[in-house]
């Protein structure tokens, strides 16, 4: 019996002894500590420091793409085939500088032919004025009748309306014998050839993107309750990751009206001087928001242990310790967002 009895002890024994391991793994004898805590049996008498609040304005990081202030697509005003072309994608232009030319054997043939006509005009013209005065002297001594007369005034004017049309004809015809040889309109960059030698094109059709590299702008789509606030000539911050750039650029543009979907007005800033920046590239823009109360102690008053940040708090005489959660810093002095508030005493030691 004794055996038994020996034998049943032994288990309920070893579950014990089990839960009262865990039970101590728990915590379960410790002594209770609140959160964010750790106390010091440690008297202070100390100069103290009265934690207070100020109003502090915080940056708002946006979004932001880097466009060409200027773009320009070349296009052709012509219905014919595109001859040469001279420029690649990423090269620089000047204003003037030849881009293409289109064909141009049917204009130089019209401009030949115009001038051919003109010539012929011309001569019948000289032979009609020498016709009218011919006639007028024989008028005058009484040997032709009015009516001659007058028909060879009708063939001058005949013949110099006829020679004005064709002026402006030749005139037509060598504006568009110009427009054979497509000119950068601005100093830029090529973008893209958006056509290629023996392509036939027509009156519209893009052949060259260009940009101005002197003139780029930062777009952003910024909240409306941060828009709000904005005005023209505003100066705000930008950084530029890919070259590290950062500088104060000015508002030039807001589009009056919102994104409907993600509430959001469209902000444009003109960049100064921006060196070895491009279209396309991120950056970051840095609004500021109204300014708000937060809680600033001096940053000496902070303690380190690892990545926890502890401040010594003065509580009936004696020193806590208790974690905080540190923003950003201002000055001399960090924000504290969490487990301090205002009124109460650190130690300043």
């Amino acid at each position: 019996m004794s055996n038994n009895v020996h034998k049943a002890i032994l288990p309920i024994s070893a579950l014990i002894g089990l839960l009262v391991i865990v039970a101590y793994m728990a915590g379960i004898f410790d002594k209770v500590v609140m959160p964010g805590t750790k106390p010091m049996s440690q008297a202070y008498q100390g100069a103290e420091y009265v934690v207070g609040e100020r109003a502090i304005i915080h940056n708002e990081m946006v979004n932001a793409n880097i466009t060409a202030k200027v773009n320009t697509l070349v296009a052709s005003r012509l219905l014919a085939q595109l001859k040469s072309l001279y420029v690649r994608a990423g090269q620089n232009v000047n204003a003037g500088e030849l881009l293409a030319t289109i064909d141009d054997a049917d204009l130089k043939a019209n401009v030949s032919r115009v001038r051919a006509q003109q010539d012929a005009v011309g001569v019948q013209l000289k032979q009609a004025n020498k016709q009218l005065m011919r006639s007028e002297t024989l008028q005058n001594q009484g040997l032709v009748a009015e009516n001659v007369v007058d028909e060879w005034r009708t063939k001058v004017d005949e013949l110099k309306a006829q020679e004005l049309a064709l002026a402006q004809q030749l005139e037509g015809a060598r504006v568009a014998l110009s427009d054979t040889q497509i000119l950068a309109p601005i100093d830029g960059i090529v973008v893209e050839r958006l056509q290629e030698p023996g392509a036939m094109l027509t009156p519209g059709t893009p052949i060259v993107a260009l940009y101005n590299p002197a003139q780029l702008q930062v777009t952003a789509a910024v909240r409306e309750q941060l828009a709000s606030h904005l005005q023209l000539g505003d100066k705000l911050k930008i950084h530029i990751p890919a070259n590290g750039m950062t500088q104060y650029v000015s508002v030039s543009e807001i589009v009056p009206v919102a994104d409907s979907n993600a509430r959001r007005f469209m902000v444009k800033l003109d960049i100064e001087l921006a060196k070895n920046v491009k279209p396309g590239m991120y950056a970051q823009l840095f609004i500021p928001t109204k300014p708000q109360m937060h809680i600033l102690i001096p940053r000496e008053l902070v303690k380190r242990y690892g990545q926890l940040t502890m401040v010594e708090v003065v509580e009936q005489g004696q020193l806590h310790r208790r974690f905080v959660r540190l923003g950003q810093e201002v000055g001399n002095q960090v924000e504290v967002l969490t487990g301090l508030a205002v009124g109460e005493i650190l130690a300043v030691r």
